[in-house]
């Protein structure tokens, strides 16, 4: 197997990950650790497939996972997220370049401004008492796919 059919078999293995943690986020209000795992480990082999598995780049990668993690890690301390969707973040983070990463999270912060106005409409139409619990993780999901389509679709990038 080539390195480029490599790279797209895990993309289309990534996306079926990032398709269930939806389904799982917005059925359950939980993304499965084994998913979650499964999109981590996967990492290490799509560096190998598209050559960034040199000692500097698999640095970055992890400082940039790293920092992503933690910085949500101090959201979900303060309640702003589940620690699923941290994960999840943490998890993505390793695929990408930093510049990526970056723009990963501008694009989930943008969808999940979305998805959240989403929830709360249904939650008011439902007319249901509480606080809307909004499945963040359906955006984070939605801007690695966005990312990946990227790979896919544009060979620019």
């Amino acid at each position: 197997m080539t390195s480029e059919i490599l790279a797209y078999a895990l993309l289309g293995g990534l996306a079926i990950a990032l398709i269930a943690s939806i389904y799982t986020d917005v059925r359950y209000r939980l993304i499965f650790n084994k998913i979650t795992l499964a999109i981590a480990c996967a990492a290490p082999a799509f560096w190998y497939a598209t050559g960034s598995f040199t000692p500097l780049a698999i640095g970055v990668h992890l400082l940039t996972a790293t920092i992503v993690f933690v910085f949500f890690a101090i959201a979900f301390r303060f309640g702003a997220m589940g620690g699923g969707d941290v994960k999840l973040f943490g998890a993505l983070a390793l695929w990408w370049p930093w510049v990526d990463v970056v723009r990963m999270v501008l694009y989930a912060s943008i969808l999940g401004a979305a998805v959240t106005i989403v929830f709360v409409i249904i939650h008011k139409l439902k007319q249901k008492d509480g606080r809307v619990r909004v499945p963040y993780g359906v955006a984070i999901a939605l801007a690695g796919l966005w990312i990946a389509g990227e790979r896919i679709f544009n060979h620019f990038t």
